[in-house]
């Protein structure tokens, strides 16, 4: 299936977002809860996939689920499931936490009864990120609702408490519990329910490593004689829990002793054995000891891993001589490959070839994963041609191996982050020569290349794109994907202020098909910005208004979505700008009052598109609550419609009281409200200024003027402003607010020409007025 569009035929390729007949059909809830069904339990779908589209789904839907679809989509965000992208296990996250409780509230409310297994995936969820309260309570919830009661998540919380030293006293408790209802049947193993309920070896070694944590050693053989006389063995799991207790409380000649108990007890000592013993040897600084145990682990046939190498205070010849001369039946490729590994993650190129020789001259080649160490380094550090000439001499037409899609994809990202577009297609076509199919990954690299360093150049990225949609087998874009694509689109409307006709359908459709029943890719907080910034920049308002609304509607369960748009100011000032050029200045408030709401950081010419909006709405008081309220500090305890009050700044820093009784103003209520921000004198220029004198002259608002001034002054506010970064609204310079609010000499002829326009009294006395204050003030820019 292409996302490209066929030549236009028809005028409803050209509909802006929103406009689709498609697009307005709605299912039903039972339809559109099958369609779920279908995707979380038989399509290729991760977490994010299924966190973003069951909040796609309308409330009603969820009724239509069951349990064991609640249960599947919790595992999916936990990334346990069978459908995991990922080859292990990946860190839990508070995002992670945070979209598993949404769901499991989300199916309360709709009425789904959680089982044992949904309790599961939040304990151990909770317990990953040491939660041990929640999960605690979870536990007790279970009860509550009369699920059936499993050991399982018992001993997840039990192993989280084993952890965690401090925790030993919840551990006991918990351990009591777990026998008591154990005894009582009120709970059973994973594997039983009936009347032989006996705990199993894995909770006695959660326990165990609780105490060995805390250093009870005495309450670690009691629970080891209970063990016995259940006739539970150990295995070498738990006796290397009890070791790594040991040598953590009582250090290495302890350990070496508890070896030698289990040695003589029948245990074989395993590669995690000694990596506890090699490690506890190097934090005391025996070196000796360390090379002997190396050589003891060589001797049992055990290769050293590679985190262990890591760890080792040797230089890779005496690692290298210890393993060799001791090593019986050792893959000795696996002990060159992280040294050299090592030696490149250290910049030490000749180092990392003199290892790659000492390895043919002991008959020993090196495989992939050695050049993939080495060309994986040298890609990172962005020495391509030195990554170039390894390739060619290791994988050239005399040589005997063959790339695999690692060696290619790191050849790829090499010339990607060079900028060696040519380069990184050669590649690509070498992957297909070697009967390679481009991954997702290859695809993100090469359009994350075109984006960066063919600026402009959309074409080349809608015809990647085609081919990664008609790949066969079937590729499944990811988030990354389509964001490389929407910061390509954003930066050419960005630098050229236009899209062409069939770049523009080719945003549309990308958008649209991204979140269609046959191809659904969630949408990150990078998504949003870059497409409205795409849309606004080449001044299609209406597009981008509706992905904004997107934005937000996204945001209502998902807050992660608004923190790309709202740390800083610059694609809503595209926003507001395109509704300037369109003439939209109500939409150009209500985004105005948004930008209130999100806490975007202030941007002095979005603050002069709002006052032009105001101005030509006639909306002369909105713009003067907008200015005052910027100018105003607040006291603590004074009301949101007050202005000119003494009051601190969120620094607690203490404001002059520069108001009297003629000078003070109220913020009128009302429609003016969310329009009316806090105190943000920052973004109030000499420029923003002058253009407020004008709107307040134009609307007959001139006895605003001097308070504004008064508040404005710098000398009653320069002991509180802050520094102010220019970069934070678009900038790259750092000046202080001192020289920010100043009045030139054309700002100082601006506002005098203003005023003198006006033959009103009022006026007159305004224009005396102020050239007082500006001489007082700023006597460099008084007039002559």
């Amino acid at each position: 299936m292409s996302l490209l569009p066929k030549p236009r035929t028809e005028k409803a390729a050209d509909r802006p977002l929103g406009h689709d007949v498609e697009a307005t059909m709605a299912i039903s809830p039972k339809e559109e809860a099958i369609e779920y069904i279908e995707g979380i339990h038989n399509k290729n779908w991760n977490g994010d996939m299924a966190y973003a589209r069951f909040y796609s789904m309308s409330k009603k839907s969820y009724k239509h689920l069951r349990t064991i679809d609640i249960n599947r989509t919790l595992a999916l965000i936990r990334r346990v499931g069978k459908n995991t992208h990922l080859s292990r296990k990946p860190t839990p996250t508070s995002n992670t936490l945070l979209q598993m409780t949404n769901v499991y509230e989300a199916s309360i409310r709709a009425g789904i009864v959680p089982d044992q297994y949904t309790y599961q995936e939040l304990i151990a969820i909770n317990t990953d990120l040491m939660n041990f309260d929640r999960a605690h309570t979870l536990l007790e919830e279970m009860v509550q609702r009369g699920v059936k009661l499993t050991i399982r998540p018992y001993r997840t919380l039990l192993k989280g408490y084993s952890m965690v030293a401090s925790e030993i006293d919840n551990a006991r408790r918990l351990w009591q519990s777990i026998k008591a209802k154990i005894s009582s049947n009120t709970i059973a193993t994973a594997k039983s329910t009936d009347q032989t309920i006996k705990l199993d070896l894995l909770t006695y070694t959660c326990i165990v490593a609780a105490e060995c944590n805390e250093g009870d050693f005495a309450r670690v053989m009691d629970i080891l004689e209970e063990m016995d006389g259940a006739g539970i063995a150990a295995d070498i799991v738990l006796r290397n829990t009890v070791l790594g207790g040991i040598i953590k409380h009582r250090g290495l000649d302890s350990g070496i002793k508890e070896v030698k108990l289990m040695v003589d007890s029948g245990f074989i000592p395993d590669s995690y054995t000694y990596y506890l013993l090699i490690q506890s040897a190097v934090s005391e600084g025996r070196i000796d000891d360390m090379k002997r145990l190396l050589a003891e682990s060589a001797k049992r046939g055990i290769t050293p891993s590679v985190k262990l190498i890591r760890k080792l205070q040797l230089s890779p010849q005496e690692i290298l001589d210890t393993v060799t001369r001791n090593g019986v039946g050792i893959d000795m490729v696996r002990v060159y490959n992280p040294l050299i590994g090592l030696t490149m993650r250290e910049n030490s190129f000749n180092e990392a070839l003199g290892l790659i020789g000492h390895m043919r001259a002991h008959k020993i080649e090196p495989n992939t994963v050695t050049y993939s160490y080495l060309l994986d380094a040298l890609s990172k550090s962005k020495r391509l041609n030195e990554a170039k000439a390894i390739y060619k001499e290791a994988f050239g037409p005399n040589s005997k191996l063959v790339p695999d899609a690692h060696i290619l994809g790191i050849m790829i990202d090499a010339c990607a982050r060079a900028g060696d577009i040519h380069g990184l297609f050669w590649h690509k076509k070498e992957m297909e020569h070697c009967g390679l199919a481009p991954t997702e990954v290859i695809y993100n690299i090469i359009l994350s290349a075109l984006s960066r360093w063919q600026q402009g150049n959309l074409e080349a990225i809608i015809l990647t794109m085609d081919e990664l949609m008609e790949a066969n087998p079937p590729i499944q874009p990811s988030t990354r994907t389509l964001n490389a694509v929407y910061a390509a689109f954003a930066a050419k409307a960005a630098r050229a202020g236009w899209l062409e006709p069939n770049e523009l359908q080719c945003l549309r459709m990308w958008y649209k098909k991204s979140h269609s029943v046959d191809l659904y890719i969630p949408r990150d907080m990078y998504t949003y910005t870059l497409v409205i910034e795409a849309f606004a920049s080449s001044n299609y308002l209406e597009d981008a208004l509706f992905v904004y609304s997107d934005m937000l509607n996204h945001g209502e369960n998902d807050a992660s979505v608004l923190r790309n748009f709202t740390r800083s100011p610059k694609c809503m000032s595209k926003l507001i700008l395109a509704c300037v050029k369109n003439q939209q200045y109500t939409k150009v408030l209500e985004l105005w009052g948004d930008w209130r709401q999100l806490g975007i950081p202030g941007h002095e010419e979005s603050l002069r598109m709002v006052l032009f909006a105001c101005d030509q709405l006639g909306r002369s008081t909105s713009a003067r609550n907008i200015v005052f309220g910027l100018l105003t500090p607040q006291s603590p305890n004074a009301g949101v419609n007050e202005v000119g009050a003494t009051a601190k700044s969120k620094s607690g820093r203490a404001h002059l009281d520069i108001t009297d009784d003629s000078d003070a103003l109220k913020v009128e209520p009302g429609e003016d409200d969310s329009l009316a921000h806090g105190y943000q004198p920052d973004i109030v220029s000499g420029a923003v200024l002058a253009l407020f004198i004008g709107i307040a002259i134009k609307h007959r608002m001139v006895d605003c003027i001097m308070p504004a001034l008064n508040l404005w002054h710098p000398k009653t506010t320069l002991v509180s402003r802050p520094m102010l970064s220019i970069a934070d609204a678009g900038g790259s310079q750092t000046t202080s607010q001192s020289d920010k609010q100043r009045l030139s000499s054309d700002d100082v002829a601006q506002i005098l020409a203003l005023l003198q326009k006006d033959k009103s009294q009022e006026a007159s006395v305004i224009i005396s007025d102020f050239l007082t204050f500006v001489e007082d003030n700023f006597p460099e820019a008084a007039p002559v």
